[in-house]
């Protein structure tokens, strides 16, 4: 491996990890298209340095996020109930498919969540409207609140078809196994649209939550000899720098403006990945 492939390494994880931080994806959707089209590593290999990195970007910005309030520990670990048994039927699922398969779910899967919150943003615009506890939500005690230094506002939330999200969860496990990504990008929209959960709250609860569903999978992949050590030790590092400072940045930021940077940014890469994955680009 020459130095130039560590920095490039070094360089794309970098980006990635701030990405993920911000935005609440865990640093995977971005992190394996850019190994596989920058670098020309395997999928299989990319999809194993991504979900260490997307370890460590949880745990780099779960601390930030926890200190500042905005994440909900107690919808947190509901939800991770479902999305990590998902990460191990997903990581053990991911050997059996091909990769331009691989390629064309990942698309897809980004391009769905980048679909939907594009509707709720147009019909609503920027307003965001609290909902109420549903019935489970309000026996588990799963709604939340925190200070938005971006508004000066104190923001007070309940969680609604907390069960719908359960299993949306389940699925965004599966995706998180099967493909390296920390399942960021199904599990905040259906945080926001289908729960009512503001944007900045939904960002920082799926940080928190990645980590221990990368975990959950990257078992599977080490046993199974993908996770290449010249490839994950600058991936870490670049990524741990990367979303350690843009944790920070969240709070500071309008959540319709960290919304349109996510429907943007995945609408590409889906695009680009399933054209990938059909063997056009």
């Amino acid at each position: 491996m020459t130095p130039e492939y560590i920095l490039f390494s070094f360089l794309i994880s970098l980006f990635s990890g701030a990405a993920g931080a911000l935005l609440g994806l865990g640093g995977g959707v971005f992190l394996v298209p850019l190994l596989i089209y920058i670098l020309g590593v395997p999928m299989h290999l990319a999809a194993g340095a991504s979900i260490l990195a997307v370890i460590a970007t949880s745990s780099a910005a779960a601390a930030s996020y926890v200190d500042e309030e905005l994440t909900n520990i107690r919808l947190g670990m509901f939800l991770e109930l479902a999305t990590t048994l998902g990460a191990v039927t997903g990581a053990f699922l991911a050997f059996a498919s091909g990769e331009n398969l691989l390629q064309a779910i990942f698309g897809a899967s980004l391009i769905y969540s980048s679909a939907t919150m594009l509707l709720q943003l147009r019909r609503s615009g920027s307003v965001w409207t609290p909902k109420r506890n549903d019935d489970v939500a309000e026996k588990l005690r799963l709604g939340g609140g925190y200070h938005d230094k971006a508004t000066g506002e104190d923001v007070s939330y309940g969680v609604d078809r907390s069960p719908l999200i359960l299993g949306v969860s389940y699925v965004a496990g599966i995706t998180s196994g099967l493909l390296g990504i920390g399942g960021g990008a199904i599990k905040v929209p259906a945080m926001n649209i289908f729960g009512g959960v503001p944007m900045k709250a939904a960002v920082a609860t799926s940080n928190f939550m990645v980590g221990v569903t990368a975990a959950a999978s990257a078992m599977v992949y080490i046993r199974y000899g993908h996770c290449d050590a010249f490839i994950t030790g600058p991936v870490i590092f670049g990524t741990l720098i990367g979303a350690s400072v843009a944790a920070r940045m969240t709070n500071r930021l309008k959540g319709s403006t960290i919304k349109l940077l996510f429907i943007v940014v995945l609408a590409f890469i889906g695009v680009k990945m399933i054209l990938t994955g059909a063997g056009i680009w």
